[in-house]
C-alpha cells in the first residue's frame, strides 16, 4: 500500500499535466481558430507573393485577315534581393551579364532589399545566354513580357501606332483602341522557403489574364504597299518634302489605304510615327477645290456647262488684286474652263452665285468638321466665316485658297461624285472579333445625299474632261477611264500673311474606273521640284496606283477608247501610213523663244503652260517619233538651277551664235574674230542658265574643216581650260 504523500504528488502531477494540455489545447484553439486567418495571410506573406501578370494585348487585321500586328514576348531582368548581402552579390551577377563594373552598377542601381527593381527591358540575346539559374539566389530574375511585333514592317505603321515599352498605345490605332486592346491583368505567384529564399520563380497563375479584343481594320494591306511606295517615289522623283495619299472605297466609305512620306532630315527610318499626316495634316487644296465650286453652281441650277465666261486673256483685275491663268483664255464655257483648270472663270461664277453658296456646298460635302474615321488626331480643316466677302475673297475662296482641309476630306469629296452624289462617313474599324473569332460590332454606313444625280452626272463629266482634254492629259494612255481634278497651290506664307511665289502643293485627285466607280481618293505632293503642277507630280502617281488596284482587284472593264481616234478619223493604219513623225527633240531648260525656236525648226507647233521661264518638261516626252505640224505642250518654270544640253555653235558667226545664245536665255564671254572654232562647255553637256559660254573665234575656217581639223586640239584646251 502507498504511502499518503505518493498518492498526492500523483494527483498533483496529472493535474498539472492535465491544465498543461487544457492550455496548450486552449493555446492551439485560439491560434487556428480565433487568430486562423490572420495568421494564415501573415505565413502566405512570408512564403508567397503576388505579382501582376500582363494580358496579351489584342491583335489586328486587315480586311483580308492578314494578321498586321501581333503578340511577341521578350526577356527582362529585374532585381529583388531579400538581404543586404543579396544586393551586394548581386552587383557581381550583373556586371558578368551586363559587361559593365559593379562600381558602375551600384551607382546606377542601389538595390536595396525586398525592393523590386528593373534591371533592362528587352535583354539582348547575348546578354541573356550569360544569365543562369544561380542568379536566382542573389535576387536577379527573368520575367517573359509582351510586346508587339508588326509582321509587314514599317507599311502602314502611321495608321497602327506604337506602344510603349510598357505594351501600352502611343499614337495611331494603338492608342485610340487601346481600351479595347489591352484586355485584364492576371495574377502570378512566387514562392520562398522558411529562411525567405525564392525557390519558384516560374509565376504560378492566381487569376487568368484576359487578353484584348482583336481588331478588324478596313485597310487592305497589299493596296496600303502600293500606296506608300508609289508615294515614295514620287516624292523621291520630285524632291518633294513629302507627300499624302489617301484611298477609299466609294460604295462604303471604308478606307482602304492611307499613307503619307515625310522623310526625317537626319535620315533615320526608326522614328516612331505618331500622327497619320494624310487624316492630322491639313493644307491649302487650290485647284482640287474647284470641284465643290462647281457642284455649288450648277446645284443654284444658275450655270449651264456651255454657258460662255469671258476669261480675260489670262489677267483678272479686281481692285488692288490679280487673280491669273496659266493659259491665256478668252471666251471659254464653263466646261473648258473646269476641265483647263481656269482661276479666272471658276472666280467669277463663284460670285455670281456667291461665296455663302459655295461655302454651304463645302459644309454639305463634309469640309470644316472631322470624319469621325477612328482616328481621334484628325483635323477638322479651316472654313472662312460667312458673310465676309469681297470680289477676290470669294474668286480666292473658290479656287481653294483661304481654306485648309485633309487629304481625307478631300478623298471623301471625290467619292461623292462616284457615288452619284451620295456622302459616306470614311472609316477604318470594319468590327471586332468575339471569343468564336466572328466579326462583330460592324460598322453600318449610312449614305447620305448631298446633290442630285444631274449634277453629280455633269461633275463626273467633267472630271474626266480633265484627264481626256485638259490639265491632266498628260496621263494618257489609260488601260481603263480615270475622272479626276488636278491642283496646284501656292503655299501660304504666315510670316508675311502672302503666298510664296516658289512653294507649292501638287494633288490630283479623283476616282476610278470612271465608268464603273469603286476608289476615290487623292495623292498630294508638298513643294516638288522642278515642276510643281499635280497634274505632272502627283497625277502620274495617282495613275499607277489605280492601274496596280486593277491589277490586284482583276477588274474586268472594256479597254479606254483611244482619243487620238477623234483626230484621225480614217483610223489608225491609214493615219499611220499617211502622216510623217519627226523626232521631238529635247528642249528642256530653254526659254519660250529657245523652244519655239528648235521646235519650229521640226515642223511643230507649241503651247506653253506655266508662269515660268524656262521649260521644264514637255508633252509628249523629248525623243519621242511625233506627228509633223502637231502641237507639243511645254510645263514652263523658274528652276534656274534646271539643266539642260548646251548647244552646238561650231562654225557659227558671233551674230548667229548671240541669236541662238539669246533664245537659251545664256551669257558667254569670246576671244577672238571669226567664227567659232571652240566653245566651254561642248555641245550637248549639261549645263544651267547661271553658267556662261566660252566662245573662241578663229578667220578662214569652214564648217567641214572645222568638224575634221580642230576636234583634237579643242579636247586639248578645254582640258586645259578646265
Amino acid at each position: 500500500m502507498k504511502p499518503l504523500h505518493s498518492k498526492i504528488r500523483i494527483g498533483l502531477c496529472f493535474i498539472a499535466l492535465v491544465m498543461i494540455f487544457a492550455l496548450f489545447f486552449t493555446r492551439l484553439l485560439f491560434l487556428q481558430v480565433v487568430k486562423g486567418e490572420e495568421l494564415r495571410k501573415i505565413a502566405e506573406h512570408q512564403y508567397k507573393e503576388l505579382i501582376e501578370l500582363p494580358a496579351a494585348r489584342g491583335e489586328i487585321f486587315d480586311c483580308k485577315g492578314n494578321k498586321v500586328a501581333i503578340n511577341v514576348t521578350f526577356p527582362s531582368l529585374f532585381a529583388y534581393p531579400l538581404t543586404a548581402e543579396d544586393a551586394d552579390s548581386a552587383y557581381d551577377c550583373l556586371a558578368g551579364i551586363l559587361h559593365k563594373s559593379p562600381a558602375a552598377l551600384r551607382r546606377e542601381f542601389n538595390l536595396e532589399p525586398k525592393r523590386f527593381r528593373w534591371i533592362k527591358r528587352k535583354l539582348a540575346p547575348e546578354e541573356m545566354a550569360r544569365y543562369n539559374e544561380k542568379m536566382r539566389q542573389q535576387g536577379l530574375f527573368i520575367r517573359e513580357e509582351p510586346t508587339r511585333c508588326y509582321p509587314f514592317g514599317e507599311v502602314g505603321r502611321s495608321i497602327l501606332g506604337f506602344v510603349d515599352i510598357d505594351n501600352v498605345g502611343r499614337s495611331g490605332i494603338e492608342m485610340e483602341m487601346n481600351g479595347r486592346l489591352v484586355g485584364t491583368p492576371g495574377r502570378s505567384m512566387i514562392q520562398k522557403n522558411g529562411k525567405g529564399a525564392v525557390y519558384r520563380i516560374k509565376e504560378v497563375p492566381v487569376k487568368e489574364a484576359v487578353s484584348g479584343t482583336s481588331i478588324v481594320l478596313t485597310i487592305d494591306w497589299d493596296k496600303q504597299q502600293i500606296v506608300e511606295r508609289e508615294l515614295a517615289a514620287a516624292v523621291e522623283q520630285y524632291k518633294a518634302k513629302g507627300g499624302m495619299a489617301v484611298f477609299v472605297d466609294l460604295r462604303d466609305g471604308s478606307i482602304l489605304a492611307a499613307a503619307d512620306c515625310f522623310p526625317s532630315e537626319d535620315g533615320d527610318p526608326s522614328l516612331k510615327p505618331m500622327k497619320l499626316e494624310s487624316v492630322a495634316g491639313i493644307f491649302e487644296p487650290g485647284s482640287v477645290f474647284k470641284l465643290v465650286t462647281a457642284a455649288a453652281a450648277l446645284a443654284e441650277k444658275k450655270v449651264n456647262p456651255e454657258d460662255l465666261y469671258f476669261a480675260e486673256n489670262g489677267t483678272w483685275v479686281m481692285g488692288k488684286h490679280r487673280m491669273r491663268d496659266d493659259h491665256g483664255l478668252g471666251w471659254t464655257t464653263f466646261r473648258e474652263g473646269f476641265e483647263k483648270s481656269s482661276n479666272i472663270i471658276m472666280g467669277k461664277i463663284a460670285n455670281e452665285i456667291t461665296g455663302d453658296k459655295v461655302l454651304a456646298m463645302a459644309k454639305r460635302f463634309g469640309f470644316g468638321r472631322k470624319t469621325r474615321c477612328g482616328l481621334n488626331s484628325e483635323s477638322k480643316g479651316i472654313l472662312p466665316q460667312a458673310g465676309h466677302w469681297s470680289e477676290y475673297t470669294t474668286a480666292a475662296f473658290a479656287i481653294g485658297h483661304g481654306v485648309s482641309v485633309t487629304a481625307l476630306q478631300m478623298a471623301q469629296a471625290f467619292a461623292v461624285i462616284g457615288s452619284g452624289g451620295y456622302l459616306n462617313q470614311p472609316y477604318l474599324i470594319r468590327g471586332f472579333l468575339d471569343s468564336d473569332e466572328q466579326v462583330v460590332e460592324r460598322h453600318v454606313s449610312q449614305p447620305t445625299r448631298i446633290i442630285d444625280d444631274n449634277t453629280a452626272d455633269i461633275l463626273a463629266d467633267f472630271m474626266r474632261g480633265v484627264v481626256m482634254r485638259g490639265t491632266a492629259k498628260n496621263l494618257l494612255p489609260l488601260p481603263f477611264a480615270i475622272a479626276g481634278k488636278t491642283g496646284t497651290a501656292q503655299k501660304p506664307n504666315f510670316s508675311t500673311g502672302g503666298y510664296y511665289q516658289d512653294k507649292f502643293m501638287g494633288s490630283f485627285g479623283g476616282y476610278f474606273p470612271a465608268d464603273s466607280p469603286l476608289v476615290a481618293g487623292i495623292v498630294v505632293l508638298d513643294e516638288p521640284e522642278p515642276i510643281h503642277y499635280g497634274g505632272y507630280t502627283a497625277g502620274p502617281a495617282f495613275k499607277n496606283i489605280a492601274m496596280k488596284f486593277a491589277a490586284l482587284d482583276r477588274y474586268n472593264l472594256p479597254p479606254m477608247p483611244d482619243s487620238s481616234k477623234d483626230e484621225n478619223p480614217d483610223g489608225p493604219e491609214e493615219a499611220d501610213s499617211n502622216v510623217v513623225r519627226v523626232l521631238l527633240a529635247d528642249v528642256t531648260g530653254r526659254t519660250r523663244d529657245g523652244a519655239e525656236y528648235e521646235l519650229a525648226r521640226l515642223g511643230l507647233k507649241v503651247e506653253f503652260s506655266g508662269s515660268g521661264d524656262r521649260v521644264l518638261c514637255t508633252q509628249p516626252a523629248a525623243d519621242a517619233r511625233v506627228p509633223e505640224a502637231s502641237t507639243v505642250r511645254c510645263i514652263m518654270g523658274r528652276d534656274a538651277k534646271m539643266e539642260f544640253p548646251a548647244p552646238d555653235l561650231a562654225g557659227l558667226t558671233m551674230r548667229e551664235a548671240v541669236r541662238i545664245l539669246n533664245r537659251y536665255g545664256l551669257a558667254f564671254t569670246s576671244e577672238g574674230a571669226g567664227r567659232i572654232v571652240l566653245q566651254m562647255p561642248e555641245a550637248g553637256t549639261l549645263m544651267t542658265a547661271a553658267e556662261k559660254m566660252n566662245l573662241i573665234f578663229a578667220r578662214d575656217i569652214g564648217r567641214d574643216s572645222l568638224a575634221q581639223g580642230t576636234g583634237k586640239d579643242s579636247t586639248g584646251v578645254l582640258a586645259h581650260r578646265r
